[in-house]
């Protein structure tokens, strides 16, 4: 206890106060301190004065030490001002080393705080105050934050990013700029106009490159601002873009891909069911289904039905209260788009599904005695996986019995999956391999739409965006005599390759969602 009220002593004496006694029979460690000197100037006069006025005492919350609170009792004393013509009459001693005026804490548990609150926003760093004996509440973890003095000068920024983020997602965004060299925000304001980021740009003449995404609005900015800073374009919207693109177009491709997925043989002769499927048959998540397209084929038929009478895609998605994006899928699809079904991911069981196929070809009907004859040829899965493989494949539709049937072909695709295999980046060691079923699907859609072809120059986009150790020499300079034919801005798309600054303003604009979240929003 000794060295504890030693560590205290030093703190008090650092405000003219020492400790005259000490209470921890209770729950708390009270600690009474009282002054070592005798005058204290005046705080609007400077003058030193040693005419007493008064007393009182202020308790001030300290950390806790031995896993107790401490509470300190620090005698403030009232002087009269010794000088006649100054304006206060009398003043408080100055005790701000210790604490500020008002505060109910101490400068080392408020710092403690504000330390928890800015890296845990405020309901978690309650939570954590509270185990580690700080007694406090999220609105005062927030109150210290605010409270904080402004945080100290950094340097000038020469690398920039700018982005958008939503303060409330369709009504109100706002701007984020992050100094890339730091890897840290630097100012977040309300807004994502250009006269805006103009002002700011103006005011830090010492940026020499900017990132951003392709708005309008950030590139006049920076024109106007900062007419010889470098431009770059961001990897992430490049790559988001492309995606977006990319997919635009194979959703409108689709005759052609469930024409290209059935010349996909995805294996032999294999054991099935034959026979036609009656209403009742059909299992409840199917005839959920079917009832589910049969109101998307109705919806696309109204929708294309006023088109057809000369209506605009905003006016026929007030008419029918649905989404503009839904409208303009099915107006530019060409066909009704049919719903890609769920691919069935791979299981522990595929490679010894052959097995059990041949095991129920022989008469048996046990999943048991299966999962134990499994279990012997190395598999390691559980029971009930055997039991749902076995009855999938005894009763797939019926109890009808189990025959030859001839080979099955791929289900068609959804267009995400083959953005992923026309693009290739499972080729830079980004994804696995692509199978065997995926290159022949690729290769039958090329020769079925010739404008599925793109997917070369969509390669070796992507491929440089997300391996710049790639594009160096001849090859940077054919992907950027390619990005001339495909974009309308490729000098900053060009600069973006071999630049190490890019990519980084998108992923810190998620902080000001986090800033939300955590109730940091009003707290610089």
């Amino acid at each position: 206890m000794s060295q504890v009220l030693g560590g205290i002593d030093q703190i008090l004496a650092r405000v003219g106060k020492r400790v005259v006694s000490s209470d921890a029979r209770g729950e708390t460690i009270t600690v009474e301190a009282r002054s070592t000197v005798r005058a204290a100037p005046c705080p609007a006069c400077h003058r030193w004065s040693n005419r007493l006025h008064g007393r009182y005492l202020r308790r001030l919350e300290e950390r806790p030490m031995l896993e107790q609170p401490v509470v300190l009792a620090v005698e403030v004393r009232r002087f009269k001002c010794a000088n006649a013509g100054c304006p206060r009459r009398t003043f408080a001693e100055n005790i701000h080393a210790l604490a500020g005026r008002h505060q109910r804490r101490t400068q080392s548990q408020a710092r403690a705080l504000h330390a928890l609150g800015h890296a845990l926003g405020g309901e978690a760093a309650a939570r954590l105050a509270n185990v580690l004996g700080l007694r406090t509440s999220a609105d005062t973890v927030l109150r210290e934050l605010r409270r904080a003095p402004g945080r100290k000068r950094k340097p000038r920024p020469r690398v920039v990013g700018i982005d958008d983020w939503a303060i409330a997602r369709g009504h109100q965004y706002g701007t984020i700029i992050v100094d890339l060299e730091r890897r840290e925000p630097i100012e977040v304001f309300a807004g994502r106009e250009g006269i805006a980021v103009a002002a700011w740009m103006r005011a830090h003449p010492s940026i020499e490159i900017v990132a951003r995404d392709r708005a309008g609005a950030y590139s006049e900015a920076v024109d106007i601002a900062l007419p010889a800073a470098t431009q770059v374009s961001d990897r992430w919207h490049l790559l988001s873009n492309l995606r977006d693109n990319v997919e635009r177009l194979l959703y409108r491709l689709g005759p052609q891909m469930r024409q290209a997925a059935q010349q996909v043989e995805v294996g032999g002769v294999t054991l099935g069911r034959q026979g036609v499927l009656s209403r009742n048959s059909r299992r409840s998540w199917q005839r959920l289904s079917d009832q589910r397209r049969a109101t998307r084929l109705a919806l696309y038929e109204r929708v294309m039905a006023l088109r057809a009478q000369g209506g605009t895609m905003k006016g026929i998605a007030r008419e029918l209260s649905i989404n503009n994006r839904t409208v303009h899928k099915f107006v530019t699809a060409g066909a009704f788009p049919e719903r890609a079904p769920k691919a069935r991911g791979p299981t522990p069981l595929d490679p010894h599904r052959s097995f059990i196929e041949e095991r129920i070809a022989q008469g048996c009907r046990f999943p048991e005695l299966i999962w134990q004859e499994l279990k012997q040829r190395g598999y390691t899965g559980s029971r009930a996986s055997v039991q749902s493989c076995v009855v999938r494949l005894l009763f797939p539709q019926g109890k009808a019995p189990l025959v030859e049937v001839p080979v099955r072909t791929m289900p068609c695709p959804s267009a995400r999956r083959v953005f992923g295999w026309l693009v290739g980046w499972r080729k830079l060691a980004v994804e696995e391999p692509r199978s065997a079923d995926h290159e022949r699907f690729v290769q039958a859609l090329c020769k079925i739409e010739p404008a599925s072809k793109i997917s070369s120059d969509r390669m070796s986009f992507g491929g440089a965006c997300m391996c710049r150790f790639l594009c160096r020499g001849d090859g940077l300079v054919r992907w950027y005599a390619a990005t001339l034919r495909i974009t309308r801005c490729p000098r900053i798309i060009g600069r973006s390759v071999p630049s190490a600054t890019t990519s980084l303003a998108y992923g810190d604009a998620r902080y000001g969602d986090a800033a939300k979240r955590t109730g940091r929003r009003g707290s610089r």
